[in-house]
């Protein structure tokens, strides 16, 4: 049977871009997407020896799916320049290799290799693989259509069939349409429907087979999912629509045209010499795979992204063994409460949407930002500071709104409503849905080893439940334990803040943590030029924030914006900052120009953190690059310390056993789950350990609190 591949040029490219760190060529090229790109068709060229190959990539003009749907793929940050400019590159290759490239405006690539896939599957003894970096094409899968992909790692591979997607998934590949429209999808700002979740959708469709047959079958449904179902039944025939792949659009597949035929060898291998891909050479169609002497040893950048790769992969080994068990662990919620809450909530945002409706004087859809724009800028007549257009419409995101906050009621208003209706969406309604039988959910744990080596989680994302207020207290009292145990929550005190103690080596920064005096009354003192006795509550607030924002690199325009002060009036602040703790400015800007000679900069547990911004030719993307650059080494200690200790918490068998167990992991905090009798010993062993896993010239500090839920937790004696 003869094969045909069909690339997903845009996901792969994608891909690689965001898995690879930056790797430039001699002449300062930055070649980190194409290097991947190019390794990725390469190796499905040589696993699956195809006889046909075609690529298909997205163009920059609005799909179909923009024009149903405004908010589609609207919350994607926009990619940067430094990938944009090694598009050409990767259509350089392939033109090479004398493959076709296929794109139609109005088109996403899915939509053509969906076409040429319902095409292809009508000619007989044909075999089509999907090669792709996205995972929607699954529902693209029958007999004789394959999906090879990269799996955890970029260098890892992933084959699904329809019996492999229907295992890992429990639902057949055209499910996965449905599953989109009752589940949503963050990733494409596909709503869905909002409170069903992942779990939800997949039981209905286990049990109904499709949307259109859930909706004929609503009096069979439980009456708290029946009522989510019918308030968000136009999303849900929506969602549908975004989700599926369009498999009619205006092309033909033409095998003549698609066949792996012969190229000219030369000029490959001279294109792969300019891009000093030379590891690659070997992997060309028609090549010898063995890799010579000369080879193996591949130079400049390629070798050492190679022995990063090698050196993250052992050093993380550990850290993923946790991270497993914490995810098998989960953490019970007490989802009655939660229901409570979501009735609590949805009494609140009625009574603001007909505030709102009062203040502006007429009925909207709220979560239009097309009608939000509209109501206010042509209805209102309001002139934000900063006017970005978005598509067909001035924006209405929150930073924008937050320039208008003086200029009408109504914005506090609608700024009060987004926040609960996302409360409500992202954790209330849909956390229930994420709970599993044993009563705990089982978040996912990713540990970032690219861009900022920060833990992050998903499914669900717990790392942005909010830490205060009304309602993040609410939804944290609903994380509980079982009966005889209590939570623990050990939490490092200013971690950031002493880890640029140590990194600047300022003499009075040091002084102020090992005296164990505090470190935003003291930056009070300082940036208001008062004596310690008479430094205000309310100045130690204004002075964490310039602490913070110190760490951040602020400028004294962003101080001002923040502090809501005079531009001069900040710039005075943030010099008598620097006067009293001078190292900092001077760390700060030798750490700026290693950062621009070097392209990254690193944390004191060997982490990189390359900065491609700083390279950038546009101004605001390169101040962006710089803050990051001043922020990455701080942040991403931090994030070094509290893994190690997380390792060797694990690997301290007095501390976690089958009832003492570390169940979540929330920036600079985690979460036991401890025998009440235990606590005391658990809590100083927890304790030592945190404190001593990572020497610094000043002290780390390690508070403790305890309680029965997350959201009433109380300080334990040191």
């Amino acid at each position: 049977m003869k094969k045909l591949v069909l690339v997903d040029g845009h996901a792969v490219f994608h891909r690689a871009y965001h898995a690879l760190p930056p790797l430039t060529t001699s002449k300062g090229e930055l070649v980190n997407a194409v290097f991947g790109f190019t390794s990725m068709l390469l190796r499905a060229i040589n696993d699956i020896k195809p006889e046909y190959i075609a690529v298909a990539f997205d163009r920059a003009e609005p799909t179909f799916r923009h024009q149903a749907y405004t908010g589609y793929k609207a919350q994607r940050v926009a990619a940067p320049e430094e990938l944009h400019e090694q598009m050409p590159r990767s259509k350089e290759v392939l033109e090479v290799l004398n493959i076709p490239i296929f794109e139609l405006a109005g088109y996403e690539a899915d939509d053509i290799i969906g076409t040429l896939v319902d095409q292809g599957s009508k000619i007989n003894d044909l075999e089509i693989i999907i090669v792709t970096g996205d995972r929607d094409t699954l529902q693209l899968l029958r007999p004789r259509v394959k999906i090879y992909t990269p799996g955890k790692s970029f260098s890892d591979v992933v084959y699904y069939d329809e019996k492999i997607t229907k295992e890992k998934y429990g639902l057949e590949p055209g499910q996965l349409i449905d599953f989109k429209a009752l589940a949503g999808d963050a990733s494409d700002n596909i709503p869905g429907v909002r409170g069903i979740g992942e779990k939800g959708a997949t039981k209905l469709l286990q049990e109904f087979g499709s949307v259109e047959n859930v909706y004929k079958n609503l009096d069979k449904i439980p009456e708290r999912t029946r009522k989510l179902l019918e308030a968000d039944a136009e999303a849900a025939v929506m969602s549908k629509s975004l989700a599926t792949i369009d498999q009619d659009t205006p092309i033909k597949l033409e095998l003549s045209k698609c066949v792996l035929a012969d190229y000219d060898k030369e000029a490959a291998t001279n294109l792969f010499l300019d891009l000093e891909f030379r590891s690659l050479l070997p992997k060309l169609p028609g090549s010898e795979q063995k890799t010579s002497s000369k080879n193996a040893k591949a130079g400049g950048q390629e070798g050492l992204f190679d022995k990063e790769k090698e050196e993250k992969t052992g050093t993380n080994e550990q850290l993923d063994a946790v991270l497993r068990r914490m995810e098998e662990w989960g953490v019970l919620i007490d989802q009655k409460k939660l229901d409570q809450f979501s009735e609590e909530i949805n009494k609140e945002i009625g009574k603001l949407e007909k505030q709102i409706y009062k203040e502006v004087g007429h009925e909207f859809n709220l979560n239009s930002p097309k009608q939000l724009s509209t109501v206010l800028y042509d209805e209102l007549n309001l002139v934000p500071e900063r006017s970005t257009r978005i598509k067909t419409h001035k924006s209405t995101d929150e930073a924008t709104l937050s320039t208008l906050s003086a200029a009408h009621p109504v914005i506090e208003s609608i700024l009060r409503y987004r926040e609960l209706f996302k409360l409500k969406s992202t954790y209330v309604d849909a956390l229930p849905a994420q709970i599993g039988s044993d009563g705990r959910i089982h978040t996912h744990y990713h540990a970032d080893t690219t861009r900022t080596g920060r833990l992050s989680s998903k499914n669900p994302n717990l790392q942005n439940i909010p830490a205060r207020g009304e309602w993040g207290d609410k939804i944290r009292s609903a994380f509980i334990t079982p009966k005889g145990s209590v939570l623990l929550s050990a939490d490092y005190n200013q971690i950031e803040l002493r880890v640029m103690a140590h990194m600047s080596g300022d003499k009075e920064l040091k002084r102020v943590f090992e005296a164990g005096e505090d470190i935003h009354t003291q930056a009070a003192a300082a940036a208001f030029n008062k004596k310690l006795k008479e430094v205000t509550k309310e100045d130690r607030r204004v002075a964490k924030i310039i602490n913070f924002g110190i760490m951040y690199g602020i400028s004294p325009f962003g101080l001002a914006k923040q502090l809501k002060i005079e531009h001069g009036e900040a710039r005075e602040i943030i010099e008598r900052y620097f006067s009293r703790f001078p190292a900092v400015k001077e760390w700060m800007g030798t750490t700026l120009r290693d950062a621009y000679e070097k392209g990254f900069v690193e944390t004191l547990g060997g982490f990189k953190r390359y900065v491609l911004e700083m390279r950038s030719n546009n101004q605001t993307v390169r101040k962006l690059g710089e803050r990051i650059a001043v922020n990455s080494p701080i942040q991403g200690t931090a994030a070094d310390i509290i893994k190690k200790a997380m390792v060797e918490i694990f690997n301290t068998p007095q501390i976690l056993n089958d009832k003492s167990k570390m169940i979540l992991q929330v920036h600079d905090e985690l979460v036991f789950e401890v025998p009440e009798k235990e606590l005391k010993q658990t809590a100083k062993m927890v304790k030592e350990i945190m404190e001593d896993c990572f020497k610094l010239d000043v002290p780390l500090v390690v508070e403790l609190k305890s309680g029965k839920n997350w959201g009433q937790m109380k300080s334990l004696p040191s």
